[in-house]
């Protein structure tokens, strides 16, 4: 081989390893933004938990396929459905991890993030409906708000030809705030609430609080509860001959869901279908939940968006007014730290969620 070709492979080498090493620190050098994720992964309220965090990681999975200005990576801690251990998690993704912004799932767990949250300045978006969350700096919400639920569903049952309800809810947070919510809307549209029973979850046998709501004789009667209440206090009420049984969401986190099979309820919509899909071809296992798992995919969408634009993330984070994702539309309300989507109306068919609105 002459000098003169020596040369030019020599040159050609250079310029590719050149190239190569300029690529390979633009890769490498990335800031890395951790998102942290506080979920009930175990416990009562796992159902919600569990697909949300999932909703995350397969929107983390979507981002790295793009090019972005920054590395994102999620940590997840479980919280076990107990407020104490979401304090201990959020503690650990601040402290420890160095997060930059947390996610969590449920208004337990939301109200037991917010003000670590708020003194570490690290953004926090909450899957809640409680909007008293997002009424504390560096705190959101985002969600269907109850009060959009309830008129959609009220305005179901007296077009059903329903003129009055009974009431059977369970004490949980959730729950109190869905019911003090029906309430005045259901006196307003002149749907007549004539039994109003409340219960510990802790409750197994509900044929006394039947008894005394058959009495009332109601055209429907809203269930609000969890499982495993939820399934038992549903079949109590159909043994006795009360098919006519509606909820507010609470039918997905059943682990029967064949129970409520021709059903109806009120949920968050979902805009894209082909999403379901996708999270059911990767967690067979796993039941996809319209109230979490879209909302922690755009939640996560949103972050990003904040972080890209540069700056001050947060404010970023405050000057979004509307966000198309999974779920529908987000559209900022109620002081510009609260998002929400609109409601829809559903059905369980062959123990599958099915939007009918």
């Amino acid at each position: 081989m002459n000098k003169k070709l020596i040369s030019i492979v020599a040159l050609v080498i250079v310029v590719i390893l050149g190239i190569w090493t300029i690529q390979n620190k633009t890769t490498t050098s990335k800031e890395v933004i951790k998102i942290g994720v506080v979920a009930p992964l175990t416990g009562s309220a796992a159902a919600f938990g569990s697909t949300f965090a999932k909703g995350i990681e397969m929107a983390a999975a979507d981002i790295s396929k793009t090019d972005t200005k920054y590395k994102y990576e999620v940590v997840v801690e479980d919280d076990g459905s107990t407020p104490a251990k979401a304090s201990a998690a959020a503690s650990k993704l601040i402290n420890i991890d160095n997060v930059r912004a947390i996610l969590s799932s449920t208004g337990a767990t939301g109200n037991s993030v917010k003000t670590l949250a708020e003194k570490a300045g690290v953004i926090h978006i909450s899957n809640s409906k409680d909007t008293s969350i997002g009424n504390v700096p560096y705190n959101f919400t985002n969600l269907m708000l109850p009060q959009d639920e309830v008129v959609m569903w009220v305005e179901k049952a007296i077009k059903d030809g329903n003129k009055t309800v009974a009431i059977l809810s369970q004490v949980h947070p959730g729950a109190v705030m869905a019911v003090n919510a029906f309430l005045p809307e259901a006196e307003k549209q002149g749907l007549k609430v004539v039994y109003n029973e409340s219960f510990s979850g802790d409750n197994r046998d509900f044929k006394t609080i039947i008894a005394k709501a058959k009495q009332s004789k109601a055209d429907i009667y809203l269930v609000e509860s969890y499982p495993p209440a939820l399934d038992i206090l549903t079949k109590e009420l159909m043994d006795t001959g009360i098919k006519n049984i509606s909820t507010m969401s609470l039918f997905t986190t059943s682990q029967n869901p064949n129970l409520f099979n021709g059903l109806w309820y009120t949920d968050s919509t979902l805009s894209d279908a082909s999403f379901k899909d996708s999270f059911t071809k990767l967690y067979p296992t796993l039941k996809f939940n319209v109230t979490t798992t879209p909302y922690g995919y755009d939640s996560f969408m949103m972050l990003v968006q904040s972080f890209e634009k540069g700056g001050d993330a947060f404010v970023n984070m405050k000057n979004i007014t509307e966000y198309d994702g999974k779920a529908g539309k987000t559209a900022k309300v109620l002081g510009g730290q609260n998002f929400k989507t609109e409601a829809s109306i559903w059905t369980m068919k062959n123990g599958v969620p099915e939007i009918i609105k």
